[in-house]
């Protein structure tokens, strides 16, 4: 067999002449791959994946992207893959983004740039804020001034930028420090058996906290197993891609319900049952199994395997898995102390020497409560491990420690997300709770306040004064609190309000009452009787402004369950639109 050199890469000539009639023959079809939300199951984007005409000329698409590269032919091989794939993407799902594989040295050329313009994508019907650049991080760009220039001109453009191949390549961090991408697409070598092994799960745990923290979002490449997935969504990961969750197909196919009802209920057992973004996580996400036995246990046994053991501090007593006693080390020791502790304690059982008497807590309490509820306990228990039960049975213990320094993290994450001029949780921690909610069964209804107004009062009497009614709201909104609603700021003018009920009409009625009776303290005594202000529109033209109301708008599950963030978020656009073109007080809860 024959062997040519080109640049530095042998390759055989009939390798060379398959690549060579694919080229000229245009012998290349696309086919497409679900990138799937981890959230609800959806499919939010397509991967465009070229794929050989004629079987016969098969080769590996890799292998041939790096010969026609040796034939000075990338640029026609990638063009051809590109219009392909634009001409077969026609009959895309609207809502759906387009994934272009694009060299790093090809994106800043003139050409390409000139090929991707409004006019051009109109041809294809498409719009820039339909595709996303995949950019491969193996291939590190040769000119990286003109490769951060032509990134940051699509962005600007609209165009979403992603690096593929993260955790493989060499030069990654600068690559994504410098263009600072729309999307992360982690390797495929980090995600097989992520399940079974705890330094790649580690890995991704810091990537999604990267993510997270520059608002990228993570994209997991070859899921190919159920236990991959679902510690992916554990973890924490945006979106997913992989065999598992669709092959590369022609047509533009939905995931399999199954697998999408799989994501749901993975999601939810993990932002229900373990929440860790929380402002206020449950008790059962720090509950540890602990060590138990049955009351008929002999106490010396116990006595005996305490002392083997100095790990165990605690013992809970289960009677059909549910607690009815609990001994700590301490009382444990005390009881087999002294001259005849031994003599009397050996030949008693575990249930004649506990204590009845110890705290426990359902799994679903709020960390903070029980944090109350064991603070106030009688001094020699203050200290005593918490038992949590989950349907009244037995589901782990707490220690303080554990306890204490969960509320510290909480505090620190508070403060951390927290909106400087009002104090008040903001966006990150928002959302969490929002998420929460939406995945979970139990009742809620989640009010959105927005002071009408609030801009013409801004202008005309300066931000100082716009803070002070900012504040004014934060207040009351706290003040009229009595079931401990999560109470959030938006941002700017708009609150939020999340209640673990349905009826928040009362709370949202003395909200409105309250304000309306203390509002006329942030205005002059002319401006009062005349019952508005003279300030200028968005427009610039000068207009007769009402004193600032509320407009508020609720959204509960009372009578529909959301499956997913994006559904929830359109109703409450909705009703706030509704509220907003209503004057002064206004409160609509659907």
């Amino acid at each position: 067999m024959y062997h040519t050199n080109i640049s530095g890469g042998a390759f055989t000539k009939e390798l060379i002449e398959v690549v060579r009639i694919i080229i000229e023959e245009e012998l290349i079809t696309t086919v497409f791959q679900p990138i799937v939300s981890l959230s609800d199951g959806k499919v939010f984007a397509y991967e465009a994946l070229s794929r050989i005409v004629d079987k016969e000329l098969e080769i590996n698409i890799e292998t041939m992207f790096k010969i026609a590269d040796a034939m000075r032919r990338s640029w026609e091989l990638e063009t051809l893959c590109r219009t392909k794939a634009l001409n077969n993407a026609a009959r895309k799902p609207k809502e759906a983004k387009l994934f272009l594989n694009v060299n790093a040295n090809i994106i800043y050329d003139e050409k390409f740039i000139g090929g991707f313009t409004t006019k051009r994508l109109l041809e294809y019907k498409f719009d820039p804020s339909d595709i996303a650049f995949e950019i491969t991080e193996r291939t590190m760009p040769s000119r990286p001034d003109a490769f951060l220039t032509a990134i940051n001109h699509y962005k600007e453009q609209n165009y979403a930028i992603a690096i593929d191949d993260v955790g493989s390549g060499f030069s990654g961090l600068n690559l994504i420090v410098e263009a600072n991408p729309n999307f992360l697409k982690m390797d495929m070598s980090l995600v097989r058996d992520i399940d079974k092994d705890n330094i790649k799960i580690s890995l991704c745990r810091a990537l999604v906290d990267f993510c997270r923290n520059t608002k990228i979002n993570l994209i997991a490449e070859g899921i190919e197993t159920e236990e991959e997935l679902r510690t992916l969504i554990k973890i924490g990961v945006n979106y997913g891609q992989g065999f598992f969750l669709g092959i590369p197909k022609r047509s533009f196919e939905d995931i399999d319900p199954e697998k999408a009802k799989t994501i749901a209920a993975t999601q939810s057992k993990y932002y229900v049952e373990n929440v860790t973004n929380s402002v206020q996580p449950r008790i059962g996400f720090l509950s540890k199994k602990g060590y138990t036995c049955m009351p008929d246990e002999r106490a010396l046994t116990l006595f005996e395997m305490v002392k083997a053991n100095p790990a165990v501090t605690e013992i809970c007593i289960l009677n059909e898995n549910k607690p009815v006693g609990f001994i700590t080390k301490s009382d444990l020791f005390s009881a087999f102390g002294g001259i005849y502790g031994h003599s009397i304690s050996r030949r008693k059982h575990i249930s004649e020497l506990m204590r009845s008497d110890f705290l426990k807590v359902d799994q679903s309490i709020n960390i903070d409560d029980v944090s109350r509820i064991a603070m106030q306990r009688p001094y020699e228990r203050l200290y005593n491990p918490i038992v949590v039960e989950k349907d009244n049975k037995y589901f782990g213990v707490v220690t303080v420690k554990d306890l204490l320094d969960a509320r510290t993290k909480i505090q620190i994450e508070i403060a951390k997300h927290s909106n400087p001029l009002t104090g008040l949780p903001g966006n990150l921690l928002i959302e969490g709770e929002i998420f929460r909610r939406i995945f979970d069964t139990k009742p809620y209804c989640i009010t959105y306040y927005d002071i009408d107004n609030f801009k013409a009062y801004n202008d005309a009497y300066g931000f100082v004064n716009g803070d002070l009614m900012l504040k004014l709201l934060s207040d009351i909104l706290r003040t009229c609190s009595a079931k401990n609603e999560f109470i959030g700021h938006i941002g700017g003018d708009d609150f939020v309000v999340i209640a673990d009920y349905h009826d928040g009409e009362e709370y949202c009625k003395k909200v409105i009452e309250t304000f309306s009776q203390r509002i006329f303290s942030l205005y002059n005594e002319e401006d009062v009787k005349n019952g508005f202000i003279v300030s200028k529109n968005r427009h610039g033209v000068t207009e007769n402004f009402p004193i600032a109301s509320l407009s508020v708008a609720g959204v509960t599950n009372r009578r529909k369950a959301y499956k997913n963030l994006e559904d929830f978020s359109l109703d409450a656009a909705r009703i706030k639109k509704i509220c907003k073109i209503q004057k002064g007080n206004h409160l609509h809860i659907e």
